[in-house]
């Protein structure tokens, strides 16, 4: 891994992960880097990911993981948060290691998205939302054909919605059940998704190998 990635990575864990967490990295199926950040964690450097542990499942659906991890060595447990990243053009994994103790209790992604129309607050299912849009520092989104303002921003929303919706853009969440047709976009080279209700998403390279990885093409 190159000694860039690692700065950010470092950069990265000093500015939000709790001083007395740890995190590792994975890709090209196998741990690269461990930052133990005071802990005792059995891995090093070199070690395979094993099929189905949290990396794995991080690598396989590019999606963000969580689950309660225990170590044979140990008899102490931690939880365990990744998040897919990407590696000199590799699909990769930070694995954020938090002692039991320190782990926040986990919400329920939210059913229903308040939105302003006019004069009017309308309470809209997410599951009838087939994009989400951020533009002059205001948050959009749209369901059934209409427009709602919302208070919250597409970073806040991102971590609150279902895993339905998929970042695809730094000004777009897109809800994959509503995807039409993805092509590529005869202008930018990059890909475009059309929604079932007709409109055209622009998808950005940083954000196209996930969705490449969700939905398997």
């Amino acid at each position: 891994m190159k000694n860039g990635v690692l700065e950010q990575l470092a950069q990265f864990a000093c500015e939000w992960i709790p001083e007395k967490a740890a995190f590792a990295v994975a890709a090209d199926g196998h741990y690269i880097h461990l930052d133990e950040r005071g802990l005792d964690i059995p891995l090093v450097p070199g070690h395979p990911v094993i099929p189905g542990d949290i990396a794995h499942r991080v690598l396989e659906t590019g999606r963000r993981a969580e689950e309660r991890l225990s170590f044979p060595e140990q008899d102490s447990s931690y939880y365990g948060i990744g998040y897919p990243v990407e590696i000199d053009s590799l699909p990769g994994a930070v694995i954020v290691l938090l002692p039991e103790e320190l782990k926040t209790e986990k919400t329920e992604p939210i059913r229903y998205l308040t939105g302003r129309t006019d004069e009017d607050w309308v309470p809209v299912s997410v599951s009838r939302i087939t994009h989400i849009e951020s533009a002059d520092k205001k948050t959009w989104f749209y369901a059934d054909g209409e427009e709602f303002a919302s208070a919250r921003t597409l970073k806040q929303l991102e971590a609150e919605l279902p895993g339905s919706f998929l970042r695809v853009h730094r000004s777009y969440l897109i809800n994959t059940d509503f995807i039409s047709r993805i092509r590529k976009d005869d202008f930018t080279s990059g890909l475009l998704i059309t929604t079932s209700d007709g409109s055209e998403i622009p998808v950005s390279q940083t954000h196209a190998p996930t969705l490449r990885k969700v939905l398997g093409f």
